[in-house]
Order: C-alpha cells, then sequence, then structure tokens
C-alpha cells in the first residue's frame, strides 16, 4: 500500500485551514493549538510539521500573544507533491526508482542488471510523481482536481 503519513495528512489540513482563514480574513494568525484543537489533531505533532512549513517559506509565524501561523504562499502555488516531499522526502515507489546523480540507483539490487520490471517501476514512479505535482492545495481544497487525469476505482 502507498500512503502518505499522519505528518504529511495534518500538513495539508493545517495549510487548508490556514489559506481559509486567510481568505476570510486576511494577515489573521492562528496558533498550532487553534488548528489542532479544530480537526482532533495532536498538537505537538501538528506544532513540528508547521515548524518544517515555516522552515520552508510556505507558512509565516508570528511569535507573541497574537502570534500564531498565517499561509505564507497561494494555494495555487503550493502542490501535494511539495507538501509530500518536505515532509517525507522524495516520493519513490520502489527502490530502484531513486537514482543519484548519474542515473545510477542508489539502493543496491541485486536483480537490477536482469529485473524485468525496473524500467516500468521507474516510469510509474514518474506518473505518480506528475500527478502529485499537478494537484495543487486550491484544488484540493475546493475537491476540484482538474490537471490530474481520473483513477478507476477499483
Amino acid at each position: 500500500m502507498i500512503s502518505m503519513s499522519r505528518k504529511t495528512d495534518y500538513a495539508l489540513v493545517a495549510l487548508a485551514h490556514l489559506a481559509r482563514e486567510a481568505a476570510d480574513d486576511a494577515g489573521s494568525t492562528l496558533s498550532a493549538r487553534q488548528i489542532a484543537e479544530a480537526y482532533g489533531l495532536p498538537t505537538p505533532m501538528l506544532m513540528n510539521v508547521l515548524k518544517d512549513l515555516q522552515r520552508a517559506g510556505i507558512v509565516a509565524s508570528e511569535r507573541g500573544a497574537q502570534g500564531g501561523y498565517a499561509i505564507a504562499t497561494s494555494p495555487r502555488d503550493i502542490t501535494v507533491l511539495d507538501v509530500i516531499q518536505l515532509i517525507e522526502g522524495p516520493v519513490k515507489v520502489s527502490m530502484c526508482c531513486d537514482d543519484d546523480e548519474d542515473g545510477e540507483p542508489c539502493a543496491p539490487c541485486d536483480l537490477l542488471e536482469q529485473c524485468p520490471i525496473t524500467e516500468p517501476v521507474r516510469e510509474l514512479n514518474r506518473r505518480i510523481v506528475g500527478l502529485l505535482a499537478s494537484v495543487t492545495l486550491e484544488e484540493l481544497m475546493h475537491g476540484q482536481m482538474r490537471n490530474a487525469p481520473a483513477v478507476a476505482q477499483s
């Protein structure tokens, strides 16, 4: 199963909440506690996620009694891939998907020379990365992923 971690889920939820807040009241900030309480999220983990988002410049933070977090980037400029890579690192379906600068696989694999699925798996990974890069926070917020191809449900 391919899945995002809870940290990535929390990051997307917090970003959507901050973006909605900015649309309703530009210049306002929210504390990690306010966001966590709104969605029943663990405050300590959300605080760490917000710090990561702040270091990346996606959110801004303000210290003090009236401080908190505010979105610093337009939701249309934040992709799901941006958030996943920030929180979890590179997206890869399998170990052979992670290439180094020379195009060689980073992970040693005894089957690589004769593996019948290395290239198809790499192509699958490229497609997944492309899909994640095509979906913006704005589209997630509105449930309209117009850039993303439809995926059949089984």
